[in-house]
């Protein structure tokens, strides 16, 4: 499943640094797949559920890897768009 994602100023602003499950990059999954029930995002790859039990995982993208270490770190970033391939 491809998914072509925008992490907004509305995520960022409202992500929790170091949080795998709220950071800006699954604020803005949650609002891109409706059926999500569970996502974790770290510097490397994403783990998410969906309400009918499948669940898929994607490489980060190089750039989400360092929106994600700048964002934990609480430095600036700028808006993002990311495409993901969860298998």
């Amino acid at each position: 499943m491809n998914k072509h994602i925008k992490v907004t100023n509305k995520n960022i602003k409202e992500g929790e640094l170091a949080n795998p499950e709220n950071c800006a990059i699954a604020r803005s999954l949650k609002d891109n797949i409706r059926n999500l029930k569970t996502v974790s995002v770290l510097a490397d790859h994403i783990k998410m559920t969906l309400k009918n039990g499948k669940s898929y995982h994607a490489e980060m993208p190089k750039e989400g890897t360092n929106f994600i270490k700048r964002f934990d770190r609480g430095q600036a970033v700028n808006k993002l768009e990311l495409d993901l391939n969860f298998v």
